[in-house]
């Protein structure tokens, strides 16, 4: 994800921390996790259990559409289209908004920070995807004969809906907080290069 988020140390602000993407293996482990154990104690707490709130899954889908803002205005930054760099190419100072450069690292921590948050609302959003979805087979199969099973379903199903919104969103800002190489990164020799050359 960010493993460029900040590339190798440089004089001022010495050794830059990198971050790697999810991995598809730890959203099936956080998502079969929430389906296991929402399945064991729904299975036995269910009359106990509260009723499910349309306004929950509204909660995710704000949430979710929030992360999805955040990625399109990060990408739009760290890669502008060609429109955009036309246009900065007008002004004096275009040098230090070229794709790939940040402004300071203020900047790059800003960056960081969204990396943090997509990772956490990507095992989140799908431990809860697991979670409900474990309740929506549930109740799916005990709605035939449980009259608030089948009132509940509804619910559970958008929330499945939302939960893997939220995933989504995430996996988009994580994948949008990737820097591309600057043009002097790609010219750099690499050291691989030089050991063949030699």
């Amino acid at each position: 994800m960010v493993e460029a988020i900040m590339k190798e140390s440089d004089d001022k602000h010495g050794p830059r921390p990198t971050l790697r993407p999810t991995a598809p293996s730890t959203i099936a482990v956080a998502a079969l996790a929430g389906a296991a154990l929402t399945l064991l104690l729904v299975a036995r707490y269910y009359q106990q259990a509260p009723d499910l709130a349309w306004y929950n899954s509204a909660v995710i889908f704000a949430l979710a559409i929030l992360l999805a803002w955040m990625a399109w205005n990060t990408k739009r930054t760290l890669q502008p289209s060609e429109r955009q760099v036309r246009a900065q190419a007008t002004q004096a100072d275009s040098a230090a908004t070229r794709p790939g450069l940040l402004n300071g690292p203020e900047h790059a921590l800003q960056i960081a920070r969204f990396a943090v948050l997509a990772k956490a609302a990507i095992i989140a959003g799908s431990a809860f995807f697991g979670a409900y979805l474990g309740f929506t087979v549930w109740l799916a199969v005990q709605s035939d004969r449980l009259t608030a099973a089948a009132s509940d379903l509804p619910s559970a199903i958008l929330g499945t809906i939302a939960c893997a919104a939220l995933t989504a969103a995430g996996l988009w800002l994580e994948h949008s907080c990737r820097i591309p190489p600057s043009s002097e990164d790609s010219d750099s020799p690499r050291p691989d290069d030089d050991r063949n050359r030699s």
